[in-house]
């Protein structure tokens, strides 16, 4: 319990100081910070292919972490889906849909970065910590980078409708986790740290990986990356029409990596309730793993 305390204060005083350092600074270099946020990803995501290099490369293992990691993400979805679905928004302007390979792109650069430091680890069993370093480095430099991001934030009137999204987020997360256990090995608990980064795969897995361990860590970061994927099928091919269940299956992401989809595929009133579901579930994640991983 107390290491998941000290992480939460941790990555709460560096969201604080991104925020205040944001605060500071004029508006072109907050925009210069947020534009390295993709990169930083990108080098997160290697240095985690590395952490994750000796479970995820070890036959039946990594075979399971996959498995697990599709059945608890697909569970989210369709938990959450069903939660949100309303009728069918009437479309007055349909325009083209963008290709789908356009729609996939940064997951592609994602996945590539991801499996180089796979290929790496597993080739030359090199690891950061021979350097004293590791992927958590990485990501406090990415979450003093989102405090900064955040000072752009501004919310009108919260409606009961734009408060749903991410409660149901929530509830579809805690509900799937709950059948995930009845069906795996895990026990409820380790259920619900698997899916407590609530789709931020650049948060869950490293952060995951130093609490619960590697094989946790590669399951709930897959777990998230998967759910993104997820969304952005159900965004190219329902957006339109489901707009509220595509913002909520979004779920972390959809203040930030989701978000031009939302723009793409959405009507233009429900950017607010992305960024609003995004930004709660956003700081909701770091305190739901600390927490989750307390109670195993």
């Amino acid at each position: 319990m107390q290491h998941a305390l000290i992480s939460i204060v941790t990555l709460l005083a560096t969201l604080a100081c991104g925020w205040f350092a944001g605060s500071q600074c004029s508006l072109k270099t907050r925009q210069s910070v947020v534009k390295s946020l993709s990169t930083i990803v990108l080098l997160l995501l290697f240095s985690m292919g590395l952490d994750f290099a000796e479970v995820l490369t070890q036959g039946e293992l990594g075979g399971a972490i996959m498995l697990h990691a599709m059945l608890l993400s697909g569970l989210i979805t369709l938990f959450t889906a069903v939660l949100l679905l309303r009728k069918p928004a009437v479309l007055t302007n349909e325009t083209p849909l963008p290709s789908l390979f356009s729609a996939f792109g940064g997951c592609f650069k994602a996945i590539a970065a991801f499996i180089a430091g796979l290929t790496l680890g597993y080739f030359t069993h090199f690891s950061l910590n021979t350097l004293g370093l590791s992927s958590n480095a990485v990501l406090y430099v990415m979450l003093f980078c989102v405090g900064v991001d955040l000072v752009g934030f501004r919310f009108g009137r919260v409606t009961r409708q734009c408060a749903s999204v991410p409660v149901a987020a929530v509830v579809g997360y805690v509900a799937a986790a709950g059948l995930f256990s009845l069906l795996t090995p895990f026990s409820w608990q380790q259920s619900l740290v698997l899916g407590s980064g609530l789709g931020w795969f650049s948060l869950s897995g490293p952060m995951v990986h130093q609490l619960a361990g590697a094989e946790m860590g590669a399951i709930a970061f897959m777990t998230d990356f998967f759910r993104e994927l997820l969304s952005i099928v159900f965004l190219y091919f329902l957006g339109r029409r489901q707009p509220l269940a595509a913002v909520g299956l979004s779920g972390a992401a959809a203040m930030d990596s989701a978000l031009p989809f939302i723009k793409q595929n959405c009507d233009a009133y429900y950017i607010p309730y992305a960024i609003f579901s995004g930004l709660l579930l956003t700081l909701a994640a770091p305190f739901l793993i600390s927490i989750t991983v307390a109670l195993c």
